[in-house]
């Protein structure tokens, strides 16, 4: 008999060995911040039950935090080349998620704006992670669920720090 595997679970490669590993003092704590929160929002997604990629849906929602934006910045901001994004930016706007519109400071420009549908998607994809993930921290205790609120104030402060909102 097939399950459907938990994917909050631990797949085997990270094992209570592999988490020792990655906690040891000879990887720098800002390794360890990197390579958690990735696999933390690689799980997130993948038991979202979105059907898009996950640069499609972070695109989306850096659009949503930034107004319409130009691919070449979207390219910069998700480290990918503008080729690749133009082509996430092609697949969202056959999904109807974004549109394009003339620059109004360049005419020989795009900007990318999301749609009503777009946003529908990402409130969507968040109601999902929620779904998903309030029950797991509900079931912490009060101090380890408020730590993890002082570490997110802390990610965020440091991800202003790093981008120059601050």
């Amino acid at each position: 008999m097939y399950s459907t595997p938990d994917p909050l679970a631990d797949p085997p490669e990270h094992s209570a060995t592999a988490k020792a590993q990655a906690s040891t003092p000879q990887q720098p704590l800002a390794n360890q911040i990197l390579a958690s929160a990735s696999r933390f929002a690689r799980v997130v997604t993948q038991a979202s039950d979105i059907p898009i990629s996950a640069v499609s849906m972070r695109a989306l929602g850096y659009i949503e935090r930034h107004g319409p934006q130009r691919i070449s910045r979207m390219a910069a901001y998700e480290s990918i080349s503008q080729p690749a994004m133009t082509s996430a930016v092609n697949r969202l706007e056959e999904d109807g998620l974004v549109v394009r519109h003339e620059d109004p400071a360049d005419a020989r420009a795009q900007l990318v704006v999301l749609t009503e549908t777009g946003r529908q998607l990402l409130d969507e994809y968040r109601q999902q992670v929620a779904t998903v993930l309030q029950p797991k921290l509900e079931a912490l205790s009060v101090e380890e669920y408020s730590a993890i609120e002082r570490a997110v104030d802390l990610l965020n402060s440091l991800t202003d720090d790093l981008t120059g909102n601050a």
